[in-house]
Protein backbone atom coordinates (compact mmCIF):
# COMPACT_ATOMS: atom_id res chain seq x y z
CA UNK A 1 0.00 0.00 0.00
CA UNK A 2 1.38 3.51 -0.48
CA UNK A 3 0.31 6.85 1.07
CA UNK A 4 1.09 9.64 -0.74
CA UNK A 5 0.64 13.37 0.18
CA UNK A 6 0.13 15.89 -2.11
CA UNK A 7 0.96 19.51 -1.04
CA UNK A 8 1.17 23.09 -2.56
CA UNK A 9 3.68 24.97 -0.11
CA UNK A 10 2.53 24.35 3.36
CA UNK A 11 -1.25 23.15 2.73
CA UNK A 12 -2.20 19.58 2.02
CA UNK A 13 -4.52 19.51 -1.22
CA UNK A 14 -5.13 15.77 -0.56
CA UNK A 15 -3.99 12.94 0.47
CA UNK A 16 -3.63 9.30 -1.71
CA UNK A 17 -4.11 5.81 -0.75
CA UNK A 18 -2.88 3.16 -3.54
CA UNK A 19 -3.29 -0.50 -3.12
CA UNK A 20 -2.73 -3.38 -5.80
CA UNK A 21 -4.72 -6.31 -5.57
CA UNK A 22 -3.05 -8.97 -7.73
CA UNK A 23 -5.90 -10.95 -7.78
CA UNK A 24 -7.82 -8.80 -9.81
CA UNK A 25 -4.83 -6.89 -10.91
CA UNK A 26 -6.37 -2.88 -10.13
CA UNK A 27 -5.21 -0.41 -8.43
CA UNK A 28 -7.88 0.56 -5.49
CA UNK A 29 -7.09 4.53 -5.48
CA UNK A 30 -8.93 6.58 -2.69
CA UNK A 31 -7.79 10.35 -2.35
CA UNK A 32 -9.30 12.84 0.69
CA UNK A 33 -9.51 16.25 1.09
CA UNK A 34 -7.04 17.70 4.14
CA UNK A 35 -9.84 17.29 6.63
CA UNK A 36 -10.30 13.84 6.35
CA UNK A 37 -13.30 13.70 4.06
CA UNK A 38 -13.09 11.35 1.18
CA UNK A 39 -12.57 13.11 -2.06
CA UNK A 40 -12.16 10.01 -4.66
CA UNK A 41 -12.55 5.99 -4.26
CA UNK A 42 -11.79 4.37 -8.08
CA UNK A 43 -10.20 1.14 -9.46
CA UNK A 44 -7.58 1.54 -12.41
CA UNK A 45 -6.40 -1.05 -14.61
CA UNK A 46 -3.27 0.94 -15.36
CA UNK A 47 -2.10 4.14 -13.17
CA UNK A 48 0.26 6.98 -13.28
CA UNK A 49 0.62 7.47 -9.13
CA UNK A 50 1.95 11.26 -9.77
CA UNK A 51 -1.42 12.21 -12.07
CA UNK A 52 -4.68 12.80 -10.74
CA UNK A 53 -6.54 14.17 -13.91
CA UNK A 54 -10.74 14.77 -13.86
CA UNK A 55 -13.04 12.42 -13.48
CA UNK A 56 -14.88 12.93 -16.95
CA UNK A 57 -11.61 11.55 -18.36
CA UNK A 58 -8.20 9.49 -18.10
CA UNK A 59 -4.97 10.81 -19.02
CA UNK A 60 -2.64 8.87 -20.73
CA UNK A 61 -1.55 6.22 -18.78
CA UNK A 62 -4.31 6.15 -16.13
CA UNK A 63 -7.17 4.01 -17.11
CA UNK A 64 -10.22 3.26 -15.28
CA UNK A 65 -11.75 0.12 -14.48
CA UNK A 66 -15.32 -0.14 -13.02
CA UNK A 67 -17.00 2.19 -10.42
CA UNK A 68 -15.62 5.26 -9.86
CA UNK A 69 -16.84 7.82 -7.24
CA UNK A 70 -15.95 11.47 -6.04
CA UNK A 71 -16.69 13.87 -3.16
CA UNK A 72 -17.47 17.64 -2.70
CA UNK A 73 -15.54 18.71 0.67
CA UNK A 74 -18.58 19.25 2.57
CA UNK A 75 -19.56 15.03 1.94
CA UNK A 76 -22.03 15.47 -0.52
CA UNK A 77 -20.97 13.07 -3.62
CA UNK A 78 -19.83 14.63 -7.31
CA UNK A 79 -19.94 12.04 -9.54
CA UNK A 80 -20.61 8.10 -9.83
CA UNK A 81 -19.49 6.89 -12.95
CA UNK A 82 -18.99 3.72 -14.32
CA UNK A 83 -15.81 3.04 -16.92
CA UNK A 84 -15.00 -0.21 -18.91
CA UNK A 85 -11.04 0.32 -20.21
CA UNK A 86 -10.68 3.78 -20.02
CA UNK A 87 -14.00 4.96 -21.24
CA UNK A 88 -17.65 5.51 -19.22
CA UNK A 89 -19.87 3.09 -19.79
CA UNK A 90 -23.67 2.53 -18.52
CA UNK A 91 -25.22 4.87 -15.86
CA UNK A 92 -23.18 7.53 -14.41
CA UNK A 93 -24.51 10.52 -12.47
CA UNK A 94 -23.04 14.34 -11.27
CA UNK A 95 -24.37 16.45 -8.62
CA UNK A 96 -24.54 20.05 -7.40
CA UNK A 97 -22.14 20.97 -3.97
CA UNK A 98 -25.82 20.58 -2.37
CA UNK A 99 -26.55 17.44 -3.12
CA UNK A 100 -29.03 17.43 -5.73
CA UNK A 101 -28.17 15.58 -8.94
CA UNK A 102 -27.51 17.38 -12.07
CA UNK A 103 -27.66 15.44 -14.43
CA UNK A 104 -27.97 11.28 -15.07
CA UNK A 105 -27.15 9.50 -18.39
CA UNK A 106 -26.33 6.20 -20.33
CA UNK A 107 -22.64 5.59 -22.40
CA UNK A 108 -20.75 3.64 -24.07
CA UNK A 109 -17.16 3.40 -24.98
CA UNK A 110 -17.77 4.04 -28.36
CA UNK A 111 -15.03 2.45 -31.41
CA UNK A 112 -13.08 5.96 -31.72
CA UNK A 113 -9.35 4.90 -30.91
CA UNK A 114 -7.67 6.70 -28.43
CA UNK A 115 -11.46 8.04 -26.79
CA UNK A 116 -10.82 8.72 -23.36
CA UNK A 117 -14.45 9.92 -22.57
CA UNK A 118 -17.12 7.70 -23.86
CA UNK A 119 -20.59 8.73 -25.66
CA UNK A 120 -24.01 9.29 -24.59
CA UNK A 121 -25.52 7.18 -25.96
CA UNK A 122 -29.15 6.60 -24.33
CA UNK A 123 -31.73 8.50 -21.41
CA UNK A 124 -30.08 11.66 -19.99
CA UNK A 125 -31.78 13.89 -17.69
CA UNK A 126 -30.89 16.90 -16.63
CA UNK A 127 -31.63 19.03 -13.28
CA UNK A 128 -31.54 22.69 -11.55
CA UNK A 129 -29.25 22.96 -8.46
CA UNK A 130 -33.17 23.52 -6.98
CA UNK A 131 -33.96 19.84 -8.21
CA UNK A 132 -35.90 20.99 -11.51
CA UNK A 133 -35.77 19.02 -14.77
CA UNK A 134 -34.51 21.05 -17.14
CA UNK A 135 -34.28 18.28 -20.10
CA UNK A 136 -34.88 14.53 -20.54
CA UNK A 137 -32.91 13.87 -23.72
CA UNK A 138 -32.38 10.82 -25.87
CA UNK A 139 -28.71 10.51 -27.77
CA UNK A 140 -27.14 8.52 -30.20
CA UNK A 141 -23.48 8.16 -30.58
CA UNK A 142 -23.25 11.16 -28.75
CA UNK A 143 -25.66 13.19 -30.63
CA UNK A 144 -29.11 14.27 -29.27
CA UNK A 145 -32.12 12.51 -30.96
CA UNK A 146 -34.75 14.85 -32.70
CA UNK A 147 -32.66 17.79 -31.57
CA UNK A 148 -34.87 21.27 -30.97
CA UNK A 149 -34.94 24.14 -32.41
CA UNK A 150 -34.50 27.02 -30.57
CA UNK A 151 -32.12 30.42 -30.31
CA UNK A 152 -30.00 31.26 -27.62
CA UNK A 153 -28.88 34.78 -25.76
CA UNK A 154 -25.91 36.23 -26.84
CA UNK A 155 -23.49 39.40 -26.34
CA UNK A 156 -22.24 41.65 -29.35
CA UNK A 157 -19.61 43.65 -29.83
CA UNK A 158 -19.03 46.15 -33.22
CA UNK A 159 -16.38 48.22 -34.37
CA UNK A 160 -15.97 51.97 -32.88
CA UNK A 161 -16.48 53.24 -36.63
CA UNK A 162 -19.60 51.12 -36.40
CA UNK A 163 -22.18 53.40 -36.37
CA UNK A 164 -20.19 56.58 -38.16
CA UNK A 165 -19.39 54.09 -41.43
CA UNK A 166 -23.06 53.44 -42.24
CA UNK A 167 -22.10 51.57 -45.48
CA UNK A 168 -18.91 49.34 -44.48
CA UNK A 169 -19.63 45.31 -43.85
CA UNK A 170 -17.02 44.14 -41.15
CA UNK A 171 -15.74 40.58 -40.56
CA UNK A 172 -17.38 38.76 -37.62
CA UNK A 173 -15.96 36.43 -35.19
CA UNK A 174 -18.08 34.08 -33.34
CA UNK A 175 -16.55 32.94 -29.74
CA UNK A 176 -17.79 29.81 -28.27
CA UNK A 177 -17.45 29.80 -24.60
CA UNK A 178 -16.40 26.83 -22.19
CA UNK A 179 -18.64 25.27 -19.79
CA UNK A 180 -17.94 27.01 -17.05
CA UNK A 181 -19.79 30.07 -18.69
CA UNK A 182 -23.00 27.95 -19.25
CA UNK A 183 -26.24 29.21 -17.83
CA UNK A 184 -28.74 32.36 -18.22
CA UNK A 185 -26.35 35.31 -17.27
CA UNK A 186 -24.48 36.96 -20.30
CA UNK A 187 -22.20 38.56 -17.81
CA UNK A 188 -20.81 35.17 -17.35
CA UNK A 189 -19.05 35.77 -20.91
CA UNK A 190 -16.92 38.14 -19.77
CA UNK A 191 -14.46 36.49 -17.84
CA UNK A 192 -12.30 34.57 -19.88
CA UNK A 193 -11.68 34.76 -23.88
CA UNK A 194 -12.63 37.27 -26.49
CA UNK A 195 -15.39 39.05 -24.27
CA UNK A 196 -12.93 39.05 -21.66
CA UNK A 197 -10.75 41.23 -23.82
CA UNK A 198 -13.59 43.19 -25.11
CA UNK A 199 -14.42 43.73 -21.07
CA UNK A 200 -11.04 45.08 -20.21
CA UNK A 201 -11.26 48.07 -22.95
CA UNK A 202 -9.39 46.22 -26.37
CA UNK A 203 -10.71 47.40 -29.75
CA UNK A 204 -11.32 44.96 -32.26
CA UNK A 205 -11.49 45.51 -36.44
CA UNK A 206 -14.10 42.47 -36.08
CA UNK A 207 -17.96 42.26 -35.18
CA UNK A 208 -18.04 39.61 -32.22
CA UNK A 209 -20.77 37.59 -31.45
CA UNK A 210 -20.98 35.33 -28.20
CA UNK A 211 -23.57 33.22 -28.03
CA UNK A 212 -24.51 31.30 -24.10
CA UNK A 213 -24.89 28.10 -24.18
CA UNK A 214 -27.45 26.97 -21.47
CA UNK A 215 -27.02 25.08 -18.65
CA UNK A 216 -25.63 21.39 -19.17
CA UNK A 217 -26.17 21.38 -22.22
CA UNK A 218 -23.30 21.01 -25.21
CA UNK A 219 -22.91 22.77 -28.39
CA UNK A 220 -24.31 20.51 -30.69
CA UNK A 221 -26.82 19.48 -28.39
CA UNK A 222 -30.11 21.41 -30.29
CA UNK A 223 -30.28 22.98 -33.37
CA UNK A 224 -29.48 26.80 -32.14
CA UNK A 225 -26.97 28.07 -34.88
CA UNK A 226 -29.04 28.82 -37.90
CA UNK A 227 -31.00 30.98 -36.22
CA UNK A 228 -28.37 32.63 -34.36
CA UNK A 229 -26.44 33.00 -37.92
CA UNK A 230 -29.44 34.32 -39.73
CA UNK A 231 -30.35 36.77 -36.74
CA UNK A 232 -26.81 38.50 -36.35
CA UNK A 233 -26.15 38.57 -40.34
CA UNK A 234 -29.37 40.43 -40.75
CA UNK A 235 -28.89 42.81 -37.90
CA UNK A 236 -25.44 43.96 -38.77
CA UNK A 237 -23.36 44.81 -41.64
CA UNK A 238 -21.59 41.52 -41.45
CA UNK A 239 -19.16 40.65 -44.73
CA UNK A 240 -20.41 36.83 -44.82
CA UNK A 241 -17.01 35.94 -47.06
CA UNK A 242 -14.95 36.53 -43.54
CA UNK A 243 -16.78 34.97 -40.95
CA UNK A 244 -14.65 33.22 -38.29
CA UNK A 245 -15.22 30.73 -35.49
CA UNK A 246 -12.78 29.77 -32.08
CA UNK A 247 -13.46 28.73 -29.22
CA UNK A 248 -12.08 27.15 -25.97
CA UNK A 249 -12.90 23.69 -23.99
CA UNK A 250 -16.50 22.82 -24.40
CA UNK A 251 -16.47 26.18 -27.40
CA UNK A 252 -13.56 24.06 -29.06
CA UNK A 253 -15.29 21.48 -29.95
CA UNK A 254 -18.49 23.16 -30.50
CA UNK A 255 -15.56 24.86 -33.01
CA UNK A 256 -14.79 21.75 -34.47
CA UNK A 257 -18.57 20.43 -34.46
CA UNK A 258 -20.17 23.23 -36.27
CA UNK A 259 -17.67 24.11 -38.62
CA UNK A 260 -18.06 20.39 -40.07
CA UNK A 261 -21.97 20.54 -39.86
CA UNK A 262 -22.04 24.15 -41.85
CA UNK A 263 -18.54 24.25 -43.31
CA UNK A 264 -20.00 26.62 -45.99
CA UNK A 265 -20.04 29.46 -43.60
CA UNK A 266 -16.66 29.92 -42.07
CA UNK A 267 -13.12 31.47 -43.46
CA UNK A 268 -11.14 30.12 -41.20
CA UNK A 269 -11.30 28.20 -37.50
CA UNK A 270 -9.40 28.05 -34.29
CA UNK A 271 -10.35 25.57 -31.95
CA UNK A 272 -9.13 25.53 -28.59
CA UNK A 273 -8.60 21.76 -26.55
CA UNK A 274 -12.04 20.78 -27.09
CA UNK A 275 -13.13 16.97 -27.15
CA UNK A 276 -13.10 15.53 -30.52
CA UNK A 277 -13.96 11.91 -29.57
CA UNK A 278 -16.98 11.76 -27.95
CA UNK A 279 -18.97 12.32 -31.07
CA UNK A 280 -18.69 9.80 -33.66
CA UNK A 281 -20.48 12.87 -36.28
CA UNK A 282 -17.16 14.49 -36.07
CA UNK A 283 -15.10 12.03 -36.54
CA UNK A 284 -17.12 10.36 -39.62
CA UNK A 285 -17.23 13.89 -41.21
CA UNK A 286 -13.63 15.72 -40.56
CA UNK A 287 -13.53 15.76 -44.19
CA UNK A 288 -15.82 18.52 -44.33
CA UNK A 289 -13.26 20.71 -43.05
CA UNK A 290 -10.68 20.25 -46.01
CA UNK A 291 -10.83 23.23 -47.72
CA UNK A 292 -11.34 25.67 -44.46
CA UNK A 293 -7.59 26.89 -42.84
CA UNK A 294 -7.57 25.98 -39.47
CA UNK A 295 -5.15 26.94 -36.61
CA UNK A 296 -5.90 24.57 -33.31
CA UNK A 297 -4.40 25.16 -29.81
CA UNK A 298 -3.83 22.65 -27.03
CA UNK A 299 -2.01 22.21 -23.75
CA UNK A 300 0.71 19.18 -23.69
CA UNK A 301 -0.39 18.78 -19.81
CA UNK A 302 -3.81 19.78 -20.44
CA UNK A 303 -5.43 17.15 -17.57
CA UNK A 304 -9.44 18.18 -18.56
CA UNK A 305 -9.08 17.39 -22.25
CA UNK A 306 -5.99 15.06 -23.00
CA UNK A 307 -4.11 16.83 -26.12
CA UNK A 308 -4.17 13.56 -28.22
CA UNK A 309 -8.19 15.04 -28.82
CA UNK A 310 -6.69 17.21 -31.14
CA UNK A 311 -3.69 15.36 -32.11
CA UNK A 312 -6.26 13.31 -33.81
CA UNK A 313 -7.81 15.17 -35.69
CA UNK A 314 -5.06 17.04 -37.36
CA UNK A 315 -3.79 13.44 -37.93
CA UNK A 316 -6.94 13.07 -39.58
CA UNK A 317 -6.68 15.99 -42.02
CA UNK A 318 -3.03 16.23 -42.26
CA UNK A 319 -3.60 14.65 -45.68
CA UNK A 320 -6.85 16.76 -46.70
CA UNK A 321 -5.71 20.05 -46.06
CA UNK A 322 -2.94 21.97 -46.32
CA UNK A 323 -3.94 24.37 -44.72
CA UNK A 324 -3.84 23.77 -41.01
CA UNK A 325 -1.48 25.10 -38.50
CA UNK A 326 -1.37 23.33 -34.76
CA UNK A 327 0.33 24.60 -31.75
CA UNK A 328 1.29 21.85 -29.47
CA UNK A 329 2.23 24.00 -26.47
CA UNK A 330 4.96 22.39 -23.99
CA UNK A 331 4.21 22.48 -20.36
CA UNK A 332 0.88 24.06 -20.39
CA UNK A 333 -2.58 23.01 -19.62
CA UNK A 334 -6.24 23.50 -20.13
CA UNK A 335 -5.53 27.13 -19.71
CA UNK A 336 -4.01 27.67 -23.26
CA UNK A 337 -6.80 30.52 -24.18
CA UNK A 338 -4.61 32.97 -21.47
CA UNK A 339 -1.72 32.70 -23.96
CA UNK A 340 -3.62 33.40 -27.16
CA UNK A 341 -6.62 35.79 -27.01
CA UNK A 342 -5.04 38.55 -25.50
CA UNK A 343 -2.02 38.37 -27.97
CA UNK A 344 -2.29 39.87 -31.68
CA UNK A 345 -1.30 36.66 -34.00
CA UNK A 346 -4.41 34.71 -34.22
CA UNK A 347 -6.51 37.78 -35.31
CA UNK A 348 -4.17 38.81 -37.70
CA UNK A 349 -4.10 35.12 -39.07
CA UNK A 350 -8.32 35.18 -39.00
CA UNK A 351 -7.68 38.18 -41.92
CA UNK A 352 -5.57 36.59 -44.10
CA UNK A 353 -8.49 34.54 -45.06
CA UNK A 354 -11.71 34.78 -47.33
CA UNK A 355 -14.15 32.00 -48.14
Amino acid sequence: MLRQAVSKYDTVVYQRIISFNSSDSLFYVEDYFENGQIQMNGTYSSLDKNIKENYWCNFRGNTKQGLYQTWYKNGYPESKYNFIDGKKYGLCEEFYSNGQISDSGFWIPGNIEGNTRGMRHGNFKGWSKAGKLLYDFDYNYGLKINPTDTSYRYIIYTPSDYRSDTIKSYPLIIYLHGGSHRGSDLKQLYGYGIPDQIYRGREFPFIIAAPQCPLLLRWSTDNWFENFFSEITSKYRIDNNRVYLTGVSLGGSGTWYLAIKYPEKFAAIAPMCGFTSHIKYIYDNAQNLADIPIWAFHGETDLTVPVEETDRMIEKLKNKNNKIKYTRMPGVGHWVHWLVYPEQELYDWFLEFEK
